[in-house]
């Protein structure tokens, strides 16, 4: 767990940084014969990992007010949109979904869909579709299989 400090650097954050460590690859995968709320469940979650919410420039404005600034670069967007393609196919998966707020971050998660949206195009035998992400928190609690 990264600890909440006042002041310094995520050693996490650093260590993305220091190593590229761009793609944060998550499977989730159900286990035979362990008993769950959902059987079948084969999920691999890829994200970027050193911008975003990532890039961790914050600051103080004024006492109780602190900004935190979402970076997102066409480059970091291309390069992991690259990877979970790649990783799909190396993998033989399906499917690729991006997840993005881009009817609220308009201009940030905006310019990564587009870079996802181009990438797609160079993968034409992996399925591709675009989701909000709320409504894919509310599927994957509700059916992760979805």
């Amino acid at each position: 767990m990264t600890p909440v400090g006042k002041g310094h650097r995520s050693l996490n954050l650093a260590l993305h940084k220091e190593f590229n460590l761009y793609a944060n690859v998550r499977p989730c995968r159900s286990l035979e014969g362990y008993k769950t709320l959902y059987d079948d469940v084969d999920v691999v979650t890829i994200r970027e990992n050193t911008e975003g919410e990532y890039s961790g420039i914050e600051h103080e404005i004024v006492d109780g007010v602190v900004q935190s600034i979402k970076l997102i670069t066409e480059e970091a967007s291309k390069r992991v949109a690259e990877y979970a393609f790649q990783y799909a196919k190396n993998n033989n998966r399906k499917k690729v979904t991006v997840v993005h707020k881009a009817n609220i971050m308009r201009m940030s998660d905006g310019l990564f869909l587009r870079c996802v949206r181009d990438m797609a195009q160079k993968f034409p035998d992996i399925q591709f579709e675009e989701r909000y992400l709320d409504t894919v928190c509310l599927n994957m609690v509700q059916n992760p299989g979805k």
